[in-house]
This record gives structure tokens, C-alpha cells and sequence, in this order.
């Protein structure tokens, strides 16, 4: 079990930035405490990292995890803010990480393998190709 000073220095600044994010007009609350939710998770999960990359993780994940959402909610793929946040603040760094490593002269992440065989399979279909005719 975590140590209440650890708990406390990770709740504490999180609910002072929802709080703060709560008085600048225009920001969507959903999204800002989905996206802590998902980012907090992270972080829970990821033990085996130092205390200052998990709260680097905490930060991106938080912020990336918001932007998410506003996207997904500007392009009105979804009515809701706040579970997409928090599943995109839940796997935006390991996404991020999966990429840089390929980068920096690794593996393809087998996501991205799975990603574009699924769309090699569904635009070789007939009728997929989005013609005009």
C-alpha cells in the first residue's frame, strides 16, 4: 500500500489543478478530471519507473489525455468528454514510448502492424475503394 505522504503528494496538486481549471472559462471539466483519472492510472500502474518519470508520465498523460478529448469532441465523434479523456490519458504515453522507440531505430510496434493490416484488408475489398463510380 502506498505511504499517505505519497497519495497526498500526487492528490493534492492534481485537485488544485482541477480547481484551478475550473475557473478559467471555457475549460471542460469533464475532460480535465478524466483525463487526471486515466493519467493516475498510468502512473499507478507504471511502479517501475523513477518518481520524477512517472511524474513527467502524470503531466503528459494528463494533458495529452485532455487534448484527446477536446479533439474527438470538436470533431463531435463523441457527445461525452470525459471517458474518452480518461482512456486516452490511460494510453497516450505508451503509445508515445511505442513510437519513439520504433524512431529511434526499433521494432514496429505491433499495434501499428495490426493497425495497417486492418486497413490493407479493408480497402482491398471490392467495393472499398471509394470511387466515384
Amino acid at each position: 500500500m502506498a505511504e499517505p505522504s505519497s497519495v497526498a503528494a500526487v492528490a493534492v496538486p492534481g485537485f488544485l489543478g482541477i480547481g484551478a481549471a475550473a475557473l478559467i472559462p471555457g475549460v471542460d471539466l469533464n475532460a480535465v478530471i478524466g483525463s487526471w483519472a486515466g493519467a493516475l492510472f498510468f502512473v499507478t500502474w507504471a511502479r517501475d519507473l523513477s518518481i520524477w518519470s512517472r511524474l513527467a508520465y502524470l503531466v503528459v498523460s494528463w494533458v495529452g489525455g485532455y487534448f484527446v478529448a477536446a479533439e474527438l469532441m470538436g470533431r463531435s465523434l463523441t457527445k461525452f468528454s470525459g471517458l474518452p479523456a480518461l482512456l486516452a490519458a490511460a494510453l497516450i504515453v505508451t503509445v508515445l514510448i511505442s513510437v519513439a522507440e520504433w524512431v529511434k531505430g526499433g521494432k514496429m510496434p505491433s499495434w501499428i502492424s495490426a493497425a495497417l493490416g486492418w486497413a490493407r484488408h479493408a480497402l482491398s475489398r471490392p467495393g472499398s475503394g471509394g470511387g466515384n463510380g
